[in-house]
């Protein structure tokens, strides 16, 4: 009989040996809530709370008076932009470019033009200096042969003072023309072929300059554009944010707002029930851990009525952590433990947000 006993007793502990664990969570339902980015006052609504709405239905508008001044200003601005720059590209700027060109050519070929025509200057001036040389010789030996006549009273006295006159005139040219072809050498030529470097240099640099100069114009004038087209495309998006649309197909859960109510900026207009599957959070300790893992589904009881679900592992945390206070007794809260995101299949939307489940393995 005490065997008998044993044995029973060893059944029953078998029997009812570890039953499937259990852990508790609260239901969670996905929303999407949506509103606008800039606020404003509203000025129509077309929806009501538990409404069905449609991905892109309209849930309601803002006064868009500000927000298309805005765009309108800015849209302004960029096409002004834009014909200052098409201005520059193609009227103002080739023409300063072109005749800077020219300036600088010409001023270059005003300078090849004064090296050149210098050798021939130069050759012109000795050339006068040597037939002044030649005409005073030519004087001096006229003087010579009257002052002898003149002696020996062959010619008269006139003769002779027209004789030296011619040659006194014939070594003043020589000095003159001498002195101009120095004059020529050492200062008339260097200071106008200086001049006209220094002018031809002042015209290739003012050529660059102005080159550059409108490279930099046009630079500056495109950054104009791209900043004034950004703008105008910031003003659109603010005045597209005056209608707010519903982002998901789902029933409007929340919606309290009326025509003449204010909107902030990025607040919650409408709250919409996309009707997804709802989910729970579950915490377990890494002894049940990989079981709950290796279980294709799992049984979600809804402790409040509304049936039994199938259930399945959506996600877990890679790192412990420390249980929740929600959880069972004191020491199991005291245990390190993983949270594990359970998926309930619930079709006919029966979980409300917030109630309790318990999840089983199956």
């Amino acid at each position: 009989m005490r065997v008998a006993a044993v044995a029973l007793s060893f059944g029953v502990l078998v029997s009812c040996a570890a039953p499937s664990p259990g852990f508790s969570g609260t239901v969670q339902t996905e929303y999407v809530s949506v509103g606008s980015q800039v606020g404003g006052r509203v000025i129509e609504t077309d929806v009501s709370a538990g409404q069905t709405v449609k991905r892109g239905a309209v849930i309601l508008r803002l006064d868009p008076t500000m927000p298309q001044a805005t765009y309108d200003e800015d849209v302004a601005q960029a096409r002004a932009a834009q014909a200052a720059l098409r201005a520059l590209e193609s009227g103002t700027l080739p023409g300063q470019i072109e005749q800077a060109r020219g300036s600088s050519l010409a001023t270059s070929a005003n300078y090849t033009q004064t090296i050149g025509g210098a050798r021939d200057r130069i050759t012109a001036a000795r050339a006068a200096v040597a037939d002044a040389r030649a005409n005073e010789r030519l004087a001096e030996k006229t003087y010579e042969r009257t002052a002898a006549l003149a002696a020996t009273g062959d010619v008269s006295r006139q003769s002779l003072d027209q004789a030296r006159a011619a040659r006194d005139q014939a070594r003043a040219t020589v000095r003159q023309t001498q002195a101009q072809l120095t004059q020529l050498v050492r200062a008339d030529l260097p200071g106008e072929s200086a001049a006209a470097r220094a002018n031809a240099v002042a015209a290739g640099r003012s050529f660059s300059a102005v080159v550059t100069g409108s490279a930099a114009q046009i630079a500056q004038a495109q950054a104009q554009v791209r900043s004034a087209d950004a703008a105008a495309a910031h003003a659109l998006a603010e005045l597209r944010e005056a209608t707010v649309y519903s982002t998901v197909d789902g029933v409007v859960a929340s919606f309290d707002l009326h025509p003449g109510d204010m909107l902030t900026a990025n607040q919650p207009a409408a709250v919409i029930d996309t009707f997804a599957d709802p989910y729970v959070y579950i915490y377990a300790s890494q002894n049940d851990l990989q079981a709950i893992r290796n279980a294709k589904t799992l049984r979600v009881q809804s402790d409040a009525g509304a049936g039994t679900f199938a259930g399945r592992v959506e996600a877990y945390d890679r790192q412990a952590q420390f249980t929740p206070q929600n959880v069972e007794t004191a020491d199991q809260r005291a245990e390190l433990v993983y949270g594990i995101k359970v998926r309930i299949a619930d079709p006919q939307h029966k979980l409300l947000d917030g109630t309790t489940v318990t999840v089983k393995l199956q």
